[in-house]
């Protein structure tokens, strides 16, 4: 790999959300750090499932030797979806090609891996996948998983605990060598205001509005500390399922009138600004009802980047980030212990601010994008040297 970089198809199902920022994150600090990065989508524009059925069947039709070999072979690990896996491949396969990559990459084991797994198959080449938290606690029974997991060259987890949970999932580690790679925030780094602006204590949170992100529990904390007086102002950017519920309910209390504001989705920029104005980020994520659960939240980096104290759950990989002195750490669904941890940081901070440098300097030692792009080039430049193939 002397002769020139590395180079490394990043194939995904669809271009990434904005929820999924992390992934481009990654891709720009990998490119910084010295190799070629070319993303490639199964999805180029958002498509209807008979759109999708048309886009398999001329993958049968014009591989008919290929195609019912690989849909037989993934039918175990992801049933009737290894169809659109073969065809995904088999769409993607010239353009990949093209790039002559060392290494296919992607994220979530579930049917990206199967796309990844197939294309870097036919191209002859190593492949990794990162393990996030609702790819394989939601998609895959385990002993699919472990098929899923045990056809790739390396698998990278974001966080201990989710390389636990795959274990739990039936998931057996023994079979593939493994590594974590922290999902990358966007590498921003700035100085906090040296002093408290005036007025309410400034709340942010940055998240979907859904089950697993907890936001109701932050506003029933919020109205017991207007109740006791304390004037907060809540700001909640995000959208999702649990966006209709949530207006109600605020609507529904007059004390929080003027207090929480739910702005609904926001650019990554609009949302970043107001990360950095305010003087508390609070993010009660817990487990949901059908299992999912949070890895670690790119937020929490990109708060603690910008010098912003945080308050969070010990819930899933969280705790990994958010140590004791580092932030603030409350019980999932504890709408008391959430609205007791911010009064206690809106009341000392000094202590605030040294929880904040605390998480900031750990941000910069664990989960600096720079470092996450050397530990992928490490790993996939081990891989290339040694002819490692599944």
């Amino acid at each position: 790999m002397a002769s020139r970089p590395l180079r490394v198809a990043y194939v995904l199902l669809r271009e990434p959300t904005y929820s999924e920022t992390f992934i481009w994150s990654e891709i720009n600090a990998v490119r910084a750090a010295g190799a070629e990065v070319a993303p490639f989508f199964a999805r180029d524009r958002p498509r209807g499932r008979r759109a999708e059925a048309v886009s398999a069947l001329r993958s049968l039709l014009d591989h008919p030797g290929r195609v019912p070999g690989q849909v037989g072979r993934l039918g175990a690990s992801y049933g009737a979806r290894a169809l659109l896996a073969s065809a995904y491949a088999t769409a993607l396969e010239r353009d990949v090609a093209a790039f002559r990559p060392d290494v296919v990459h992607t994220h979530f084991v579930n049917l990206p891996t199967a796309v990844a797994v197939l294309v870097a198959e036919r191209l002859g080449v190593p492949v990794t996948a990162l393990a996030h938290a609702a790819d394989f606690l939601l998609d895959g029974n385990p002993g699919a998983l472990d098929r899923r997991v045990a056809a790739l060259s390396h698998l990278f987890v974001i966080s201990s605990a989710a390389a636990t949970q795959l274990r739990e999932k039936g998931v057996d580690l023994s079979r593939v060598s493994h590594s974590v790679v922290r999902a990358a925030f966007d590498g921003t780094f700035t100085d906090p205001p040296a002093h408290r602006a005036p007025g309410p204590l400034r709340i942010v949170t940055i998240a979907r509005l859904i089950e697993k992100k907890g936001i109701d529990t932050a506003v029933a904390a919020v109205a017991r500390l207007v109740a006791a007086g304390h004037p907060v102002r809540y700001d909640v950017y995000g959208d999702g399922p649990e966006g209709e519920r949530l207006r109600q309910a605020v609507a529904a209390d007059p004390a929080l009138s003027g207090s929480v504001m739910l702005h609904g989705a926001a650019a990554h920029d609009v949302a970043m600004r107001a990360l950095a104005g305010a003087d508390l980020a609070v993010l009660p994520c817990r487990p949901a009802a059908n299992g999912d659960v949070d890895g670690i939240p790119v937020v929490l980096m990109e708060a603690a980047a910008r010098g912003v104290p945080v308050v969070t759950t010990a819930v899933s990989g969280i705790p990994e980030l958010v140590t004791g002195d580092a932030g603030w750490l409350v019980p999932p669904n504890d709408a008391a212990a959430l609205a007791a941890a911010i009064a206690h940081a809106a009341g000392a901070p000094d202590e605030a601010w040294r929880r904040s440098a605390a998480l900031r300097a750990r941000i910069r030692s664990e989960f600096a994008p720079g470092l996450q792009a050397q530990r992928l080039l490490g790993t996939w430049n081990a891989l290339v040297e040694t002819g490692v193939r599944r």
